[in-house]
């Protein structure tokens, strides 16, 4: 039913820890692993789950960036729904269960995520819940653009963990040129899905633990987007 998607760069010890948590359940087909240097890839080769035949691991010949890295994991992923999944953050066996009951009423066209997702602050061991007010929101074209009067919206749709139908993949633009849009990759992405007549859901009670760290991919990009908001214009 699944395929587990990651895009990697440095950061092993979260994959050692994920890798045979998604591995183990019965309704992942594959877990592909994108990694930009082959550093990682390297170090997954030592471990004892290597071999297991639902495990892919492929190193890009040059770094893609963010944007990339991720539109070439769903492109290569081969079941129907594949869980967009960044590497630096812990996700459980729950976590995955839940996500298996929605799609099995899923429409097709909706993508999954988490608003109640807990943040742990690597350097004080921390939890803050930042996003958690949009817990149950079903985001589409009807209120995509009543998002950015919200304060925290940033902070939710820069989060780049998400379920998404397969078909997504037509919606991502194969060149992205822009800086601006690099330095924000879930949104750009998200905004794509939308603009194709695409919704995302943020079931309520679906939790993972989100790290922020020093390099936190989510913290430099939801302050940048907001930076450019006025520059690259979010709404449709």
């Amino acid at each position: 039913m699944l395929t587990i998607a990651i895009t990697t760069m440095r950061r092993f010890v979260f994959l050692k820890e994920n890798i045979p948590t998604f591995l183990a359940h019965p309704q992942v087909n594959e877990v592909v692993v994108c990694d930009e240097t082959g550093e990682d890839a390297a170090l997954l080769e030592e471990q004892p789950f290597y071999t297991n035949p639902k495990l892919r691991v492929i190193t890009n010949d040059s770094c893609l960036g963010i944007y990339q890295n991720k539109r070439k994991s769903i492109g290569i992923s081969m079941s129907k729904y594949v869980a967009v999944l960044d590497s630096d953050n812990y996700f459980s066996e729950e976590w995955i269960d839940e996500i298996v009951e929605a799609l099995r009423n899923s429409d097709g066209k909706t993508l999954f995520a988490s608003a109640d997702f807990k943040n742990i602050n690597l350097k004080t061991n921390e939890f803050t819940f930042p996003c958690q007010e949009f817990s149950g929101l079903r985001l589409d074209k009807t209120n995509w653009n009543l998002m950015f009067e919200r304060p925290r919206w940033n902070f939710l749709l820069n989060d780049g963990n998400w379920v998404v139908p397969r078909t997504v993949y037509t919606s991502l633009p194969k060149e992205v040129s822009s800086e601006s849009l690099q330095a924000a990759d879930a949104i750009f992405m998200l905004k794509c899905f939308i603009q194709r007549g695409y919704s995302i859901h943020y079931l309520p009670g679906l939790s993972y633990v989100h790290t922020v760290h020093d390099g936190s991919t989510w913290l430099q990009t939801a302050k940048e987007s907001t930076r450019i908001l006025n520059t690259t214009d979010w709404r449709l």
